[in-house]
């Protein structure tokens, strides 16, 4: 199917306006694209069995799937650890799928930027723990790559995560596309990825075991497995009504899909000061107008403003600000901005913070609608090309979202799409996607999917707290959907989630076997588990050269560790 964009249709930049294939996929297979890279990674798996001494044949190469858990930096280096080790020990290129949730999607994301990226784990390695340890955020930076994104009425606390919080956490901005990935993984040169995500819609209505909460995204394309309806990755966030594409934006860049695959935030309201405090540090560096015309000076107050109102009480410098954009608008009485601020001066004392926010929102966007184009063309930041009036609208949109707790809304591909029998679905104008760890932190029905005929799932356990949690999730999950899963006792489990073993093996008839690996263990350890724990708390913002090393150690040494049972688990699937 070629599918050309009609006439009149609105087109985002650096797009294509023919596109071949179909964009939009009613299916619960996986995709062609998908079966051919995985075809041609059976080849390489095939070869690395036979090295391994697995007996098996190419029509018989069973699936190995790699499992990495959330919990934010210590995921993201400890999954960097684990497949470093599983290389150097020869196991790596056994692997035919790579999945990730939050955490080990960033190091996902980071890694499959490189071509045949197995050869290459000890420098990337070195550059993430480089990143980690000596680079440093730049809030301008920030606010350039919220320019545009905060100029759809999309735009949410997704967008200010990944190019603000986590740009802060990691220290890269990566304007990459997921779609780029098709290369990396075209001929089977490393395992094929497969990143996590739920729809928090569909989560509020129903239960954590349902399937359709799930959301995937491959460098294929992205969507939901159940009901089975697929996009193109590039054309997600498009706007599409009853299947026919509308507007085509650019594809989502990886800093904005590592926010929103690693959200965990977006289920934790009590951590809003977190989010707070970086908009305050971005208007008070940002609030300077390099411009000098009164509209800008006085958009250089109002930000102020913004910043104050969402201070516990009422800010000391709050009449200053309106009194001095008041005095910049002194020929301006007549206008709404004027009259509107004649009434906040008086009355913006007794406001309780939420109806300060209100008030300064409000007058934030009349002024911007008053008195933008009013301004010189010749006003942006001389750097960066970002006007005042830009750094106005991010920080007012994102307060906004911030008050409506707005995450990860984008444009709904299904949108009365008549071929598509979920009105659930259908009937809204926009996707409310998040970190897939809010319904459970390791992506098993991903690679649950019997289109994917995966036998081994090495699962690398980075949760913070219960190493078990995801397990018995997966059992409870694969029961509710009469899917073949381990007999597992999780009573038993329950009983060493303080002081687990370092590798579990889960075997049943007729399912795949299940490795688990916690991350902390009394193997690698010993008896300070729990100290373990408490030094890298899934929050852990920021981390010193030791600390990332330690890390990296500790997930190492669960792979070196077991390197036999991992061999002993390959080989009880060879042919016979």
């Amino acid at each position: 199917m070629e599918m050309r964009m009609e006439a009149g249709l609105a087109r985002g930049h650096n797009l294509h306006v023919t596109w071949k294939g179909d964009v939009i996929r009613i299916s619960r297979d996986v995709s062609d694209e998908e079966k051919t890279a995985v075809g041609r990674r059976k080849i390489k798996v095939h070869n690395s069995f036979l090295k391994l001494g697995v007996n098996t044949t190419m029509s018989s190469v069973p699936n190995v799937a790699l499992l990495g858990s959330g919990g934010g930096l210590r995921a993201m280096i400890a999954l960097q650890g684990v497949l470093g080790e599983l290389q150097k020990e020869d196991l790596l290129g056994a692997v035919m799928y790579l999945c990730g949730v939050s955490g080990s999607t960033w190091c996902m994301s980071f890694i499959y930027e490189h071509e045949e990226w197995m050869g290459k784990l000890p420098s990337l390695e070195a550059k993430m723990s480089d990143n980690l340890v000596n680079q440093s955020w730049d809030p301008s930076k920030s606010l350039d790559a919220l320019v545009e994104p905060s100029k759809e009425k999309t735009y949410s606390l997704t967008d200010f995560w990944g190019s603000v919080i986590l740009y802060a956490m990691l220290h890269e901005l990566d304007y990459g596309h997921l779609s780029k990935e098709r290369m990396v993984s075209f001929n089977g040169a490393v395992p094929y990825p497969i990143y996590a995500a739920v729809d928090s819609n569909k989560l509020d209505d129903t239960s954590k075991t349902h399937p359709g909460i799930w959301f995937e995204f491959t460098p294929h394309d992205a969507g939901f497995f159940h009901p089975g309806a697929f996009v193109d990755m590039r054309l997600l966030g498009s706007t599409f009504e009853n299947g026919v594409l509308r507007i085509l934006k650019n594809e989502k860049d990886i800093s904005y899909l590592r926010g929103l695959w690693g959200s965990s935030f977006a289920d934790r309201k009590e951590d809003v000061k977190e989010i707070e405090d970086y908009i305050k540090r971005l208007g008070e560096q940002a609030s300077a107008s390099s411009c000098h015309c009164i509209y800008c000076q006085a958009a250089s107050h109002a930000i102020k403003l913004l910043i104050h109102a969402m201070e516990g009480t009422a800010h000391e410098h709050q009449d200053e600000n309106i009194t001095n954009i008041m005095e910049l608008l002194k020929d301006q009485v007549g206008s709404n901005t004027y009259n509107f601020l004649s009434l906040l001066k008086d009355k913006h004392n007794t406001l309780d913070k939420p109806g300060r926010v209100a008030q300064f929102l409000t007058l934030a966007d009349m002024f911007t609608q008053e008195f933008s184009g009013k301004t010189s063309p010749f006003t942006h930041h001389e750097e960066t090309k970002r006007s005042i009036w830009d750094t106005l609208r991010i920080l007012s949109k994102t307060v906004y979202c911030l008050f409506k707790w707005k995450w990860g809304t984008i444009s709904n591909y299904t949108y009365k799409y008549s071929s598509l029998n979920d009105m659930n679905l259908t009937g809204k104008e926009e996707l409310r996607l998040a970190d897939a760890g809010i319904a459970m932190n390791s992506a098993y029905p991903l690679v649950l999917r019997p289109e994917r005929e995966v036998k081994l799932i090495l699962s690398f356990d980075f949760s913070s707290g219960n190493p078990f949690e995801t397990v018995k999730e997966a059992v409870l999950y694969c029961k509710e959907n009469h899917l073949p899963f381990p007999d597992i006792d999780v009573s038993e489990l329950d009983k060493s989630k303080d002081s687990p073993y370092d590798c579990y093996i889960f075997q049943g008839h007729d399912s795949p076997t299940v490795m688990h690996f916690p991350l902390f263990n009394t193997v690698n350890c010993k008896d300070k588990v729990a100290e373990w724990r408490e030094q890298y708390p899934t929050l852990k913002v920021s981390y010193k050269e030791q600390e990332v090393k330690n890390l990296l150690e500790a997930a190492k040494a669960n792979v070196r560790n077991n390197k036999g049972r991992i061999l002993q688990a390959m080989k009880s699937m060879q042919a016979p």
